[in-house]
């Protein structure tokens, strides 16, 4: 499992944003910010990789591709990525302790790690960017903080399909909300100047963060987050899944986990024709994604507008993995989509 012992006396310095949906880690690599995303999908692995059952040469498909990556390290092993419904039944851990440490969330780090790294042995400097509703409290967020820096710093050594990787982790800062990434990513260059202008930056700019899990909305105004405006919420697209999971229940028997019915809300909001498959046939449930949707839309701009008003002061940052099916004409605000 151990690559070689001596680790490289580069510190890179990664910024990971481990969210529901989607595990980014970004690197400022000279003038460009280098990102690496992967499917927040988990899976503990039950079995071989290998099950010696196939169609052999009648049907032939790009199987490699539709893999899952298989991560492991002493005592564990886990499939992690797209398509990992297809090999074992998801792990759908959603609270937000997760945080703290899961042996889920360390799976997806390596992961996303190997993305970036390829393998070696390295030195790292971690930047994690975390809800809204994790970091409000401040008490909370140093609790959080110290109990990511408990596991994550330190020495890590583990296999991503069989390619082995070492990374002594140095650093560790978890105490920067999701939003407040998006507003330096939307207003700062890679060299951290400011280049949207003195009016941008004394301008209240609103910050509306969908992602799988959490709703997060937070105000930016001369540089400084305002509390008053700041809010979180578990209110991500996970709740239209939720919602049209019970719906395809009740009306087609169907049980689908909530991965596959954030699959066919994605579908739909990028102007697709959901489909699911009934007794091997396909039909059409782009109707009842809608009003799942449509649902969580009212919920959305209730929550927003409890914690900012009606007024259109703002200049809008819509960001995160759900931003495209918020529907942002209800928001009653321009916006600048992220």
């Amino acid at each position: 499992m151990s690559v070689a012992s001596r680790t490289s006396d580069t510190l890179r310095r990664l910024g990971w944003d481990p969210g529901f949906s989607s595990s980014k880690l970004g690197e400022v690599q000279g003038t460009a910010i280098v990102t690496q995303m992967l499917f927040s999908t988990v899976g503990l692995c039950t079995h071989a990789e290998e099950s010696g059952i196939s169609l052999g040469d009648v049907v032939r498909t790009p199987q490699r591709s539709l893999r899952p990556l298989h991560v492991a390290w002493p005592g564990y092993e886990y499939l992690v990525g797209a398509n990992v419904s297809a090999f074992v039944r998801p792990v759908e851990r959603l609270d937000l302790q997760r945080f703290s440490d899961s042996t889920e969330l360390r799976a997806l780090l390596y992961a996303t790690l190997h993305k970036c790294l390829d393998g070696g042995s390295h030195r790292v400097a971690l930047v994690i960017a975390l809800p809204v509703e994790v970091l409000q409290d401040k008490a909370e967020a140093q609790r959080v903080e110290r109990a990511m820096g408990g596991w994550l710093l330190g020495r890590h050594d583990f296999k991503v399909d069989g390619v082995a990787t070492g990374v002594e982790i140095s650093q560790v800062r978890a105490r920067v909300a999701q939003p407040v990434a998006t507003w330096f990513d939307w207003g700062m260059d890679c060299t951290g100047q400011w280049i949207q202008g003195a009016d941008a930056l004394r301008a209240p700019t609103l910050i509306i963060d969908e992602g799988y899990n959490t709703l997060d909305v937070l105000v930016v105004q001369g540089g400084q987050v305002s509390v008053r405006h700041t809010a979180g919420e578990t209110l991500g697209m996970r709740r239209a899944a939720e919602r049209l999971g019970e719906l395809l229940s009740r009306r087609h028997g169907l049980d689908l986990d909530l991965r596959q019915a954030d699959g066919l809300i994605r579908r739909l909001a990028n102007g697709q024709r959901a489909e699911a498959y009934v007794e091997g046939q396909a039909v059409d449930v782009t109707a009842e994604a809608r009003q799942a949707l449509s649902a969580l839309e009212a919920d959305v701009v209730a929550f927003v507008e409890r914690a900012v008003g009606r007024g259109r002061q703002f200049r809008v940052l819509l960001t995160g993995g759900g931003a495209v099916g918020l529907a942002p004409r209800r928001l009653n605000c321009s916006r600048t989509p992220r």
